[in-house]
């Protein structure tokens, strides 16, 4: 005894079979374009400025001016984060560790960018209980400026003020080391 499937039903197969390939195609594409911006998003160079001096006015927390001029003369990690940044929380905490080792050799500074509340930045910093340098006040145009397209994100400025590299997303305690390494190792 045979048995005999419908016609329809073949077809059914044969569509199935026939998407497959394209569906696979797209992903592959989709997986290469991510690899790709990932690739330009970490360490990348920017077309922007090459020299990192900030004409947005920040503050520390008891409200004095900031004055960047104090900052030439030897490298610095700055780093920008916001309280609704999820990711900037455990990378707060990561470059404290850090700058714990680092600290005589660099200097380790925090800039709160795009935030909706100074309370709750404040209460970030005091939640992670980070001890460089924290900046309040800057309101996106100095993440434009440095060539920033998202946070977090984290500058590697030279002794000169020139920006020797640039991170994109949630540096780790063993890719932070890397690059201090590379830039002022």
């Amino acid at each position: 005894m045979t048995i005999e499937f419908p016609v329809e039903r073949n077809e059914l197969e044969k569509n199935k079979k026939s998407r497959i390939i394209p569906v696979a195609v797209g992903l592959f594409i989709l997986i290469l374009l991510v690899l790709v911006f990932t690739q330009w998003a970490v360490d990348s160079p920017s077309e922007k400025s090459g020299v990192f001096s900030p004409s947005t006015e920040l503050t520390n927390g008891e409200g004095v001016v900031f004055d960047f001029a104090q900052l030439q003369g030897g490298p610095v990690v700055v780093n920008f984060f916001a309280s609704w940044c999820t990711p900037c929380r455990t990378e707060m905490k990561e470059i404290e560790e850090v700058s714990s080792i680092w600290g005589d050799r660099v200097t380790f500074v925090g800039i709160n960018s795009q935030e909706t509340s100074l309370d709750e930045a404040k209460k970030l910093v005091e939640e992670t209980a980070v001890t460089y340098t924290i900046l309040y006040g800057g309101d996106g145009k100095l993440l434009e400026e440095v060539g920033a397209v998202g946070m977090p994100f984290t500058l590697f400025v030279n002794p000169d003020a020139s920006i020797a590299g640039r991170y994109l997303t949630t540096l780790g305690q063993k890719e932070l080391n890397q690059y201090l390494e590379k830039y002022f190792g």
